[in-house]
């Protein structure tokens, strides 16, 4: 697979508008469903139906880009858990030599969750906890209970340790203005064992005039070329911050995903931005996703998917002590 994360990354530092390579990792909606309302979720301008991608429709994105794609995430706009087909797929990518990573706001895990997920073959899994108190998590996360998740998150940790399950496991935290004061106390509190890495991450936001400083600087956005995200419905778009499918590029029922990946809705997207046309697209004009270095891209292509991964919380811990 490194020839291909090369190349991948040789053709966004050439500015090519078409790739000959698949994306390493790809984001699947496996659920748009969920039973919180956080204040800072952009779920709370989404406009477009909420429904469970059914497991049909998985096997044939899975059967797509077997060989080609290293790592999927099953989550995008709602609590992959709620889909009672979650472990179904995940077996099945596991099956096809799919790695797969789950981020999840553990409310709804119980002891048949958790069984299921440790005999599922997941190998990645984020608990998404934001706030070292009561009062900031159950602000932040309305509609959550503070004690129950915390239990559900050690029930967890301690069935993880006790079987020796090879699940990478990180709790994050985003860094925002309620949590900024709560970071340290929020590091010490998930210092345990069965702990892989603690993440704090940056808000990322893509609308609201002036919200958040653009990351672009003049260059094009390296997700363009790395990190596309297929709704629960099949449609593909092309970075994790089209809430609302404003761009779709084509629909996994119709078309084949490497037609998808450089077609002509991709390949304007990707011209825009290479000319500096950018800030002509609503969704990419305020964006503030987190944009790689050429030194990070370059070295990261020789490293699968997961190892770089693993290296995320620690890279994103240091971030946090930026104020977006």
């Amino acid at each position: 697979m490194s020839a291909k994360r090369v190349k991948l990354a040789k053709d966004y530092l050439l500015r090519k508008k078409t790739t000959g390579a698949f994306p390493s990792v790809i984001g699947i909606e496996t659920t748009s469903r969920c039973n919180l309302d956080c204040i800072m979720c952009p779920r709370q301008e989404m406009t477009r139906g909420k429904g469970d991608m059914d497991l049909e429709l998985f096997k044939k994105i899975s059967d797509s880009i077997i060989g080609n794609v290293e790592f999927i995430w099953l989550q995008d706009y709602g609590e992959p858990f709620l889909n009672k087909g979650i472990f179904d797929m995940i077996r099945y990518a596991k099956k096809s030599g799919l790695r797969t990573g789950i981020s999840t706001n553990a409310t709804v895990l119980d002891e048949g969750i958790i069984e299921n997920i440790m005999f599922s073959g997941l190998d990645y899994i984020i608990f998404a906890f934001d706030g070292a108190t009561k009062e900031t998590y159950e602000k932040i996360r309305r509609g959550a209970k503070y004690e129950q998740v915390v239990q559900n998150i050690k029930q967890f940790i301690a069935n993880k340790n006790e079987r020796k399950a090879d699940i990478f496991t990180v709790i994050q935290c985003i860094y925002m203005r309620d949590t900024e004061k709560e970071i340290k106390d929020f590091k010490r509190m998930w210092k345990i064992k069965g702990v892989d890495g603690i993440r704090i991450r940056q808000v990322t936001y893509s609308g609201g005039e002036g919200k958040f400083k653009n990351r672009l600087d003049s260059r094009p956005c390296y997700w363009l070329w790395s990190d596309p995200h297929i709704k629960w419905d099949g449609t593909v778009v092309p970075c994790c911050q089209d809430v609302n499918a404003v761009y779709p590029l084509g629909n996994i029922k119709d078309k084949s995903f490497g037609e998808i990946w450089n077609s002509e809705g991709m390949v304007r997207l990707r011209e825009m931005h290479i000319s500096g046309k950018y800030k002509e697209l609503p969704l990419c004009k305020n964006c503030n996703m987190y944009q790689p270095n050429n030194m990070l891209i370059i070295g990261s292509s020789f490293f699968n998917y997961l190892t770089v991964n693993k290296l995320v919380p620690r890279i994103e811990t240091l971030l946090s002590r930026i104020k977006y």
